[in-house]
């Protein structure tokens, strides 16, 4: 919390603005105990001689009262404008952090995880900072306010009652612990739903392909009992605490009308007090029992701050280019000549290495395949290109300097990525072209689609260019998808690009429409291409065979042929 009203320091003002604002309305109430006292006088006398004096206390009061509530209204909204704004900015910086993530770190982390930071999470912030916090401090002020007139009224009756403080102090404090642990437990449960909806609805075809939505909905049921046991248990903390609170302040009010009793026959007091001090114990009864709901409030905010911290703190993805003595030679136009030397890899937290003392050359301008079984280190090596991963020992060289002296900006501009399954946006086919440089104009996008033999199935659909492509690409085919891709990168015109089984899962004329599409985008450019038919490869200039991380073959694919080895037995095993 105190990182937390450090980051704030920007809303100060504001904050000390609702702050006074605040102090009024928690000091309006008080104005009830002189009242309180003047009409135990009043009725004491001839109230015939006094109703203009009645009638002037009766305004006072009402004025008193529109004031407070007039200043309470401001010191909420206030707040609530305070709160609302910061959380605003703290998602901001929640998703901007979760994509500057490197992909080792992100992949730690369930969708759900972080889809629970954005939702409940901060659900449990504004709540607090925009109604409990605010609250807590007007009725603070009350209780501040009425302690200290209890001082003045009789200091040996408010001693004896400041007894009982402790008591409610000990009391608040072990509810508060007990419902932050249940408020953690419940914010992890709920996590575990977000994660299992992201994976059921993701996968939503594969659920009625298998006919598993029995299945997937027994098991969704099972993770929500699993949140609504433990937000039971936080519930019933949170319900439990009030009425003991409750409990314990009747009990120090029927102490204090024994003992005030007690000092007014001793003589110590006289009934006008009393009446005053009996109003004052029961403003400060009402602030008591009220504080203890809204320090629970506030306790499970600070289980959501905790959790929002754990993603901001995180490390970020590091660009060794940053501290590069020259930033001019780390920035000059990337060529595409790449060298693997000696590269070891493993990926985090796993001790298995993936590529073993692994290299290669790359030359620019040169399209060259890996190919090799699954898992031999094929996408492995597409990932280290872009750096989404770094190496564990050995260099990685570009253009004759080391990849990790490029800055990430500049080094993933120069390239362009067609995964096997792309990843299409919830938007309009053109919003998904222009992905690739958000700046380019319709004529661009239109010539890039007509590029990758994709212009011809837009021109069919009856929105062309503005139709929606669903969730994740759902409404059009697979080889549109990939057009779409490939136009996409087409747009981007990198150095560099990398096919990851970019036709793998497609008909044999999806597959003639892409290949054709790409002798003309390939041109001059560095190609990577990671395959496992070999109908995609012929024609590189270079095919490097991989087997469980190690370099085992390389050459064109008329050599290897000639060779008889690994890839030889490999082409006669497809075309047999």
């Amino acid at each position: 919390m105190q990182r937390l009203f450090h980051e704030a320091r920007t809303y100060y003002l504001r904050l000390v603005v609702s702050f006074v604002l605040g102090a009024i309305a928690g000091l309006a109430p008080l104005a009830l105990a002189p009242a309180v006292e003047f009409l135990k006088k009043f009725l004491d006398h001839d109230p015939a001689q006094h109703l203009q004096v009645l009638w002037l206390v009766i305004a006072a009061l009402f004025l008193s009262n529109a004031l407070g509530n007039l200043a309470g209204y401001a010191s909420s909204y206030l707040s609530a404008w305070v709160g609302q704004r910061f959380i605003a900015d703290l998602r901001v910086r929640l998703l901007q952090h979760a994509l500057r993530l490197s992909v080792a770190e992100y992949d730690v982390w369930r969708p759900g995880d972080f889809l629970a930071r954005f939702t409940s999470d901060l659900v449990l912030m504004t709540d607090a900072m925009s109604i409990s916090l605010p609250q807590l401090i007007q009725i603070s002020i009350t209780l501040v306010g009425a302690l200290v007139y209890l001082v003045i009224t009789d200091w040996r009756l408010t001693l004896a009652l400041l007894f009982v403080a402790p008591v409610v102090s000990f009391t608040v404090n072990q509810f508060t612990q007990i419902i932050a642990i249940k408020s953690r437990v419940t914010q992890n449960r709920i996590a575990e739903i977000l994660s299992n909806l992201s994976d059921v609805l993701g996968a939503h075809r594969i659920v009625k392909a298998f006919h598993r939505e029995e299945y997937e909905t027994q098991r969704f049921q099972q993770t929500n009992e699993h949140y609504f046991a433990a937000y039971l248990k936080m519930t019933q903390m949170m319900l439990t605490q009030i009425p003991v609170v409750n409990m314990i302040n009747v009990i120090a009010f029927m102490m204090v009308v024994g003992i005030s009793a007690h000092e007014v026959i001793v003589g110590h007091m006289d009934r006008d007090s009393v009446f005053r001090y009996w109003t004052l114990v029961a403003l400060a009864i009402n602030p008591i029992n009220r504080i203890a709901g809204y320090v629970g409030d506030l306790s499970r905010s600070v289980v959501g701050v905790a959790r929002i911290y754990e993603i901001l703190d995180l490390p970020l993805e590091e660009d060794a280019a940053i501290v590069m003595p020259s930033v001019e030679a780390a920035e000059q136009p990337i060529v595409g000549d790449i060298v693997f030397d000696h590269v070891r890899f493993s990926y985090p937290k796993t001790s298995v290495p993936i590529l073993h003392d692994f290299s290669a050359h790359i030359q620019a301008g040169s399209v060259v395949a890996f190919v090799g079984p699954s898992g031999a280190g094929k996408t492995t090596i597409a990932s280290l290109i872009p750096r989404f991963y770094d190496i564990t020992a050995g260099e990685i060289w570009l253009d004759g300097r080391p990849l990790r002296e490029r800055s990430l900006a500049s080094l993933r501009n120069a390239i362009g990525i067609v995964p096997q399954d792309p990843q299409l946006f919830h938007g309009t086919i053109a919003d998904n072209i222009r992905y690739g440089r958000l700046d380019a104009t319709t004529r661009e996008i239109e010539a890039a689609a007509q590029e990758a033999n994709a212009a011809e199935f837009i021109a069919e659909l009856p929105q062309g260019y503005e139709t929606i492509v669903g969730e994740r690409g759902t409404r059009l085919s697979g080889g549109q998808r990939q057009r779409i891709a490939i136009a996409r990168a087409i747009l981007r015109d990198p150095r560099i690009f990398i096919l990851d089984e970019a036709t793998s899962a497609l008909d044999t004329h999806s597959e003639r429409l892409i290949e054709e599409a790409l002798e003309t985008l390939l041109a001059g450019r560095t190609t990577i291409v990671i395959a496992h038919r070999l109908s995609t490869i012929r024609r590189a200039d270079q095919i490097f065979y991989l087997d469980q991380g190690r370099l085992c073959e390389a050459g064109t694919h008329d050599d290897l042929l000639a060779a008889g080895g690994l890839y030889a037995a490999l082409f006669a095993a497809q075309f047999s």
